[in-house]
């Protein structure tokens, strides 16, 4: 009983010694609610800082401070000799001393932050900015992820307290645990592309990217980039982040522990508590500058690996890595060239891992063979009109017939360098891994592509429009780029809409993609929050321009029916640099003549339809401003358009060339 009561007492002294920081803690989260509550509208639009759940940008940040400050306000004592041979010698063992720090600083935090989180729900439902039902569990999660996200800064921060012996080498620390593992993983993923022409994607890398960096893994748990609250928060999405969030913060806390358990009271001269940790956070650093020169040096290859340039990273980076942190571990500039065993190993350590990663690569960059791939997905990225090429690939699924015909064109055709175009591949492996990679292609294997582009697979992969079932919960929008139109139709005839626009898209060919620019657009808009899609629609879809023609739209009319007043052409000329390609405005011209302009405007497409330019050689570098009337004639509207990069007799466009 003695003993608890000794406990008690220590807790209520510890806790004493920390009434600053229970005064910050409250102040803080209850200006957010107060200043929530003075509010006199309900605020449009999607505000993270008023969210009620995990992704309330306002307490993550809160989150973030305090575990930092009570962090480095634990354990005060340490830094001190006299201090610490006072504390140390107090009748308390080393795990009474860790405990009651830790409780009184899960206390402080706690409190506050559930109180307030309740506090500004109800004044959030009192407002009618959320629903007391739909948003009940996101804000007990919300409590829930950002006390384990509280714990795992503190104990990050805790940890560089007893591993530095002074503020400067702790603050060092911190940033080394807080920035160090997203900038190993930046550099591992530069390896490999430097090793790997072929890679593209990393599923474990992008893993061990979203859970070794600390914010990138509170991010992920609290879902602070989505803009997701209530209801529309899911558990389910960020539960893996939240266990591992969980483990980790255990992990550091028998860490912790055990460092303080074994800690010496003693000063030492040494930045760091214990060799070996100096040892390793030395050879981390010098791996990490070392590579990331490696990498950067290959700017000057311009494209083409170089050897002799990773050579010269190592025998210039290390030495000058090793001088730099002989510097800054005894402050001494003629400490310099010391130490020089610790420079031979260090040398040795960079030139394994630099192999490794050649060996590995080597390896990596291998083509699987046909009876290793289960299904493949295959991504022109000219193809823009299919949409976003990362969202595409992940898609996309080609199997049977489509399959092998995929694999026997990429097999055929790739290069990993010197290609006209660029292809996105994933390869199923019957193993169960998925491989990511970027090859090149000649100009000559598009004709190949006109197989795979027919499949029925490969078109579901890349157009969204083709792949609804209904439009029961959509509404129909149709421009050509100058007009237009919300479709007044029931459901039976947006649905006919969809099933002639499938029947027709089944008949697109790739040769017509690169022939052909779109002459209109379908938006199915959805009324249920599904998200909307769009489709284009080519000039060799026939029913779709009977149909519009039904519903009074001349789904064909082009920029050169309407009434222009006037063209301004603007001519970009590409400055290529080292590091760097950059357009600048060579000249600008503006165009009032009726006949120049008629002819003009006859080989001029509006630029939101023209995704595929690179596939039907529109100029890349001419832009036109197209400025017309509408059909009152009244008002003067203008367009963005492009033009062919053949002008194919018109004389109009010749003269600009």
């Amino acid at each position: 009983m003695k003993a608890v009561k000794r406990f008690l007492g220590l807790l209520k002294e510890n806790l004493k010694s920390k009434l600053w920081m229970i005064v910050a803690v409250w102040y803080v989260f209850s200006m957010f609610c107060l200043l929530f509550s003075t509010k006199m509208t309900i605020p449009t639009g999607e505000i993270r800082s008023l969210y009620v759940g995990a992704g309330n940008t306002s307490f993550f940040a809160g989150m973030l401070f305090f575990g930092v400050l009570m962090g480095a306000g634990s354990f005060r004592y340490l830094y001190s000799q006299q201090k610490a041979d006072l504390f140390l010698s107090l009748p308390f063992s080393r795990k009474q001393l860790f405990a009651a720090e830790y409780i009184n600083n899960i206390f402080i935090f706690s409190g506050a932050l559930i109180f307030c989180k309740i506090l500004f729900f109800s004044i959030s439902v009192s407002m009618g900015y959320s629903q007391y039902e739909d948003s009940l569990f996101s804000v007990l999660a919300g409590c829930a992820i950002l006390l384990l996200g509280y714990l795992l800064v503190m104990n990050l921060t805790i940890l560089a307290r007893f591993l530095a012996q002074n503020w400067g080498y702790t603050v060092f620390l911190l940033v080394l645990f807080f920035f160090g593992p997203a900038a190993g993983m930046g550099v591992m993923e530069k390896m490999f592309r430097l090793f790997i022409p072929s890679f593209y994607y990393s599923e474990t890398l992008e893993m061990l990217k979203g859970c070794l960096s600390p914010f990138t893994l509170l991010g992920n748990a609290a879902g602070i980039r989505d803009f997701a609250d209530g209801a529309a928060w899911q558990i389910k999405e960020h539960l893996f982040y939240v266990f591992f969030l969980a483990f980790l913060v255990v992990v550091l806390l028998i860490i912790n522990f055990f460092v303080f358990q074994i800690r010496p009271v003693e000063r030492k001269r040494n930045m760091f508590t214990f060799m070996p940790v100096c040892l390793l956070i030395r050879y981390g650093c010098m791996l990490l500058a070392v590579l990331w020169l490696i990498c950067a040096l290959q700017v000057f290859s311009f494209g083409l690996f170089k050897t002799v340039l990773v050579v010269t990273g190592i025998l210039f980076g290390v030495p000058l890595m090793h001088g730099l942190l002989n510097i800054l571990i005894s402050f001494d500039a003629k400490k310099f060239i010391s130490a020089k065993w610790h420079l031979l190993a260090e040398t040795i350590v960079v030139t394994i891992v630099v192999v490794i990663f050649a060996a590995g690569g080597k390896k990596e960059g291998t083509f699987p063979s046909e009876d290793q791939v289960d299904a493949m997905a295959v991504v022109l990225t000219a193809l823009q009109s299919g949409g976003d090429s990362s969202q595409v690939l992940l898609n996309m699924k080609l199997t049977g017939e489509e399959l092998e015909r995929a694999y026997e064109w990429v097999n055929t055709n790739c290069m990993e360098e010197n290609g006209d175009f660029e292809i996105l591949v994933r390869f199923d492996l019957k193993n169960g891994r998925e491989k990511y990679c970027k090859y090149q292609i000649p100009w000559p294997a598009l004709y190949g592509f006109e197989e795979i582009f027919s499949g029925k697979e490969f078109k579901e992969g890349c157009y969204e429009g083709i792949c609804l079932d209904s439009l029961k919960y959509y509404e129909v929008r149709w421009t050509n780029g100058v007009e237009s139109y919300t479709l007044d139709l029931n459901e039976e005839e947006r649905q006919e809409l969809l099933e002639v626009y499938k029947e027709d898209f089944d008949d697109l060919t790739f040769s017509d993609i690169r022939t052909y620019t779109p002459v209109g657009r379908f938006d199915f808009v959805s009324t249920k929050n599904q998200g909307d899609v769009s489709g284009y629609i080519y000039p060799e879809f026939i029913k779709v321009q009977e149909l519009l023609e039904k519903y009074g739209i001349d789904g064909t009319r082009s920029i050169s029916q309407y009434k222009i007043t006037k063209i301004v052409v603007d001519k970009y000329m590409l400055t290529q640099g080292l590091l760097y390609h950059w357009n600048s405005l060579e000249w600008e011209k503006t165009f009032t003549d009726e006949e120049y302009i008629k002819e003009l405007s006859k080989v001029l497409y509006f630029e939101d339809f023209c995704e595929d330019y690179l596939l039907n050689e529109k100029n890349p570098d001419m832009e036109f401003t197209v400025y017309y009337k509408d059909s009152g004639g009244k008002t003067v509207n203008r367009v963005k358009c492009r033009a062919l990069a053949d002008p194919a007799g018109n004389e109009a466009l010749k003269s600009l060339l």
